[in-house]
C-alpha cells in the first residue's frame, strides 16, 4: 500500500472527525487519524504532501471554531422578540438578533413624547403594542402598532418632521441612531433595513389615505 493512499485514508479520518458533534467519538477519529498518519511516515521521509495536509487541517480546523463562536455569540431571543421577527420577515435570523442586542425595550407607564418637531433625533423607535399621536404643524393624527418613528431623521440626517406622544401602556423598540447607523453598515442589515422602511412607508401611505376617504 502506498504512502500517498495512506496519507488520503488519514486525512479523510480527520476530515470526519472535525464534523461529529459528540466530544468523545470525535477525539476518537482523531486519534486514528493521528495513528494512520504516523504508519505513514514510517513507510518514507516526510515530504510536502504532509505539509500541504496539515495546513489544510488547520484551515479546516479554525473554520470550525470560528462557526461555533459565531454560533454561541447570538443570544436567545425572547418571547417577545420572537413575536417581533414575524413582524419583520425582512430580516435573516441573525441579522435580526444582531438588531435586537442594540435595542432595548419599554412599556410606558404614561403618555412619553418620542420627538419634538424641528428638533434633533438621536432614537429609533418602532411600536409594538399601543400607538401614538402625531402633531405636524396644526394637524395631529392618532396612529396605530407597527409602526417606526424617527425614520426619517435617521434616513435623511434632518430634524423631526413632527411631534409624536406615544401614548400610556405602549410598547415601544428603541434603538440608539448612533449605533444603529453603525449596525447598518453591514450590507445585509442595511438591505433588510431599508426593506422595512419601504414597508413601513407602504403602510402611513395606506392609512394616510383610509383617513383621507373618511
Amino acid at each position: 500500500m502506498s504512502q500517498f493512499f495512506i496519507l488520503n485514508i488519514a486525512a479523510a479520518a480527520f476530515f470526519i472527525g472535525f464534523f461529529i458533534a459528540d466530544v468523545i467519538l470525535s477525539r476518537a477519529v482523531f486519534a486514528v487519524g493521528a495513528a494512520i498518519f504516523v504508519y505513514a511516515f514510517t513507510l518514507n521521509e516526510g515530504n510536502f504532501l504532509a505539509l500541504a495536509w496539515a495546513m489544510v487541517f488547520l484551515l479546516t480546523n479554525l473554520g470550525v471554531i470560528w462557526l461555533t463562536m459565531q454560533r454561541r455569540n447570538v443570544i436567545p431571543l425572547s418571547e417577545e422578540a420572537k413575536a417581533l421577527a414575524k413582524e419583520m420577515p425582512q430580516f435573516s435570523k441573525k441579522d435580526f438578533a444582531r438588531l435586537m442586542q442594540l435595542c432595548d425595550w419599554q412599556t410606558l407607564d404614561g403618555e412619553q413624547q418620542l420627538t419634538r418637531q424641528g428638533e434633533p433625533v438621536d432614537t429609533l423607535y418602532y411600536i409594538v403594542e399601543g400607538g401614538a399621536t402625531v402633531a405636524k404643524n396644526t394637524k395631529s393624527i392618532e396612529v396605530g402598532a407597527h409602526l417606526l418613528i424617527g425614520e426619517i431623521s435617521l434616513t435623511q440626517n434632518v430634524p423631526a418632521t413632527a411631534t409624536v406622544h406615544a401614548h400610556q401602556g405602549s410598547v415601544l423598540v428603541v434603538w440608539p441612531v448612533k449605533k444603529l447607523k453603525k449596525l447598518l453598515k453591514r450590507k445585509s442589515l442595511k438591505a433588510g433595513f431599508d426593506a422595512l422602511l419601504s414597508h413601513d412607508l407602504a403602510e402611513k401611505l395606506a392609512a394616510d389615505e383610509l383617513r383621507a376617504q373618511d
